[in-house]
């Protein structure tokens, strides 16, 4: 399955939002979009969750535009940065992930999907919990488990991690790519922290004022691209198969000296 994103523009007022937006992304492939702030990186997002209107966005053939909510929700998961969440146990969140395919009346299958999920992510503590009493991790854990109860062919994740510990990163980002992997999916995930994007993601999208300035596989990402993207000295260093970036900072010598 190929999502194709042809030709894509928006525009609020005289302000260019994203301009000739030309990629595509395929099941199994996590696609990771980076850039400065204002690049443009929700606002795509937005356009492929249908918040946004555009006729320019397929699902192999079919025109996105074209599904009504419930079908799009069928195909399409999305998280968004700031995701608000109406006041509910976390059963209700998984059980609401559902309602696509089975309305009010859970299935057998609906409820062995849900188990899964709940071991998966381990939320067997939570259930009966207010999802407004979670921490920033239980609460995205959650969110991520009900976005993919809605069995997607398409999974859009804008910033999942960038309020969490490390460690719930870290869960967060293994989740992501095990189900990308085992249910093919197609995932665009927004990152900030670039070690993440090196690490987790099959190609990058780089946008800068709502342009793509490259659109290149992972491994192939060179320091030059990070430097004209963020306007920073950059580097990058392999150490045991790791690539790591560094961003160097020049200070002005007279504060480096020490008066005495």
């Amino acid at each position: 399955m190929r999502l194709r994103i042809e030709n894509l523009c928006c525009s609020i007022g005289k302000k260019c939002l994203l301009e000739a937006i030309n990629t595509d992304v395929h099941s199994g492939e996590i696609m990771g979009i980076i850039g400065p702030n204002g690049a443009g990186k929700s606002t795509l997002l937005k356009h492929i969750a249908g918040i946004l209107p555009c006729k320019t966005i397929f699902l192999d053939e079919k025109e996105l535009s074209t599904l009504s909510v419930r079908e799009r929700a069928k195909e399409i998961a999305y998280l968004s940065q700031f995701a608000t969440t109406p006041s509910m146990s976390v059963l209700e969140v998984l059980e609401l992930g559902r309602r696509a395919y089975s309305g009010m009346l859970l299935t057998h299958k609906d409820k062995a999907l849900m188990d899964e999920s709940i071991h998966h992510f381990n939320l067997a503590p939570l259930l009966e919990r207010n999802i407004a009493t979670l921490s920033g991790g239980e609460r995205q854990k959650v969110l991520i488990a009900g976005a993919l109860l809605q069995e997607p062919k398409v999974l859009l994740l804008d910033e999942p991690i960038s309020h969490l510990d490390p460690k719930n990163q870290l869960e967060m980002l293994l989740a992501m790519r095990h189900v990308t992997q085992h249910k093919a999916l197609i995932t665009l995930i927004v990152l900030h922290d670039m070690q993440h994007a090196i690490h987790y993601t099959h190609r990058l999208l780089m946008l800068k004022k709502g342009r793509i300035i490259h659109d290149t596989p992972t491994k192939e990402v060179e320091a030059s691209m990070l430097q004209t993207l963020f306007d920073v000295q950059t580097s990058l260093h392999v150490n045991n198969g790791h690539t790591f970036v560094y961003y160097e900072h020049h200070h002005d010598e007279t504060h480096l000296k020490h008066h005495h």
